[in-house]
Parts: structure tokens; sequence; C-alpha cells
């Protein structure tokens, strides 16, 4: 006979009550939903088995002997480990201030008893998606940051290779071909300035006609990349009147 496949648990939920028929009938209905529980009776032994395996939630009773759950909640809310866990509150008590307290240690909710099954789902239900959410929300910022911290990092390569390569480079808007930057052997080659280029046009600095410059565009965005593709510019002509011809590879930016 095939045993029944294994379903993984919704949440692992703690759940910290010093009276047995809370902790089975809690047990018993949250398993029921899909969830793992662990169960203790002391709020000592809930702390080290949050700090050992940390829930996804925890459900914590306050009137506890030796350890209340207020003691409990700020222990909980100190440590790195734990501090993240959301915690629900459980009492019969019903006063204003009780439930002051227990938000002021740390508490997420705060549910008064004799509770009702489905208001403890609920609440169980909106705390976990809570934390579900913060959690994706902080992985998606963690992965922002690293993208920001490898593209810096490749710019900066680039920024080195740019401004001490002995070959002329000249980076240029697509479209309009204006020049955006250009390194020293360029300025060296051309005769220019930087002040001079910048901002220029290709066909009107260089004297390479504009449908040569849109025709090279377009082979290069076709094919990704031009290796060895002859082209001319002219030189600065207060210094020299020549045409320089030179063969320079031109690659897309990604």
């Amino acid at each position: 006979m095939d045993s029944p496949p294994f379903k993984t648990p919704l949440a692992n939920i703690l759940v910290i009550d010093d009276t047995p028929e809370n902790l089975h009938l809690l047990a018993a209905m949250l398993t029921e939903q899909g969830y793992k529980v662990r169960s203790v009776t002391k709020g000592s032994a809930g702390l080290r088995g949050a700090a050992a395996a940390p829930p996804d939630l925890i459900l914590l009773d306050i009137n506890m002997p030796e350890m209340n759950g207020y003691e409990v909640c700020q222990q909980l809310k100190e440590s790195d480990r734990t501090r993240d866990i959301p915690v629900i509150l459980i009492s019969a008590m019903n006063d204003v201030l009780d439930k002051v307290k227990a938000f002021s240690v740390g508490g997420v909710d705060y549910i008064t008893k004799p509770f009702q099954v489905q208001e403890v789902l609920a609440r169980v239900e909106n705390h976990l998606t809570i934390r579900n959410l913060r959690s994706s929300l902080q992985e998606q910022n963690a992965k922002l940051q690293q993208e920001i911290h490898e593209r810096k990092q490749a710019e900066e390569k680039f920024s080195k290779a740019f401004r001490s390569s002995p070959s002329p480079i000249a980076i240029t808007t697509l479209k309009e071909g204006r020049f955006l930057d250009v390194n020293s052997s360029y300025l060296t080659m051309s005769g220019y300035s930087l002040e001079e280029i910048i901002g220029q046009n290709v066909a009107e600095l260089n004297g390479i006609t504009f449908e040569k410059y849109t025709n090279t565009i377009d082979k290069l965005l076709e094919t990704g990349s031009l290796q060895n593709y002859e082209m001319e510019f002219r030189t600065n002509t207060k210094l020299q009147s020549n045409v320089v011809g030179y063969k320079k590879g031109l690659r897309k930016q990604t």
C-alpha cells in the first residue's frame, strides 16, 4: 500500500503555554490547517527551542510560572537570532494596559481567552503573510544591492581600462552620435581638447557623413559588434589639416 504524499508545512509555529489543554487545542487546530507545530509548557524551554530552530511564528501565553510571556517576548526580541519572529501573545487579561505592555515588549498581536478558533487562524495567517512579504522585500533589496555593487565594480574596471588604454576610444550617443567622453589617447591623436569634443556631433567634428554613421550603427545593432571596421576622422586643423585613417573595433554596449 502506497503511503500518502508528504506535504510541506505551510509554516513552523511554536506554541508556548503552561496549560496542557490550551496546548492540545492550539496544536490540533493549527496542524489541521497544514502547519507544523511545536509545543512547550515553559518560557525557558520556548526560548531554547526558538534559538535552536527559529520558527516562523510564536503563540505565547502571558500567565506562566517562573517566566511570564512578557519576559519571554522581551528576551526573544533582544536576540539577533529570534528578534524578527512575529510573536502573538494570548491571555485571559483584557485590560488595555495589558495589551499595551504586550506591544511594548515586541508582540505583533494580542488574543484574549477564551479565544475563537477562526480568530486565531485568521491572525496567524495574517502575520505569516506579513512576515513572508517582509522577507521577500529584504531578499529583493539584498539582490538589488548586490547588483549595484557588481555594476559599480564593472564601471570602475571599465573606467580604468578606458583612461589608461593606448588606443583612442570615444563614447557617443547611439542615435545622434554626439560625444559623451573620450580618453587621453583620442585627444592626443585628434589634437582637440576635451571641451572642444564633448557634445559635438561625430559627423560635424570628424567629417564622417551622417549617412555613413547611421549605416555603421545599423550594422552594429544587427551583428552585435564590428571588428576592424575602417573609418576616417579629421584632426584639429589648428595643428594639422591632413586626414588620417585608422582601424578600430566597435562593440555594442549592453
